[in-house]
């Protein structure tokens, strides 16, 4: 499952949004995810792939930019 996926499926469970019209572009906000709804995200992330999001994460204000800095864990992760 690839992060756009994992995000995609998160929004069909938690939010009211049809996960098909979720595009990079995406403005957080728009599609449901409030903060309470990207820390259970996040959470939900970390178990599925393994990795450690920093207590001084930048807030993401697109599904692009959440991406981003989940591929970039991920890139780390298998480096070490």
């Amino acid at each position: 499952m690839n992060t756009l996926e994992l995000l995609r499926e998160f929004v069909k469970k938690h939010a009211d949004n049809p996960p098909e019209n979720i595009t990079l572009d995406s403005k957080l906000l728009e599609i449901g995810i409030d903060s309470l709804n990207l820390l259970e995200l996040l959470f939900e992330a970390e178990e599925k792939f393994g990795i450690r999001f920093p207590n001084d994460l930048p807030q993401p204000e697109t599904v692009g930019q959440l991406i981003e800095i989940f591929d970039k864990l991920q890139k780390a992760k298998t480096q070490a």
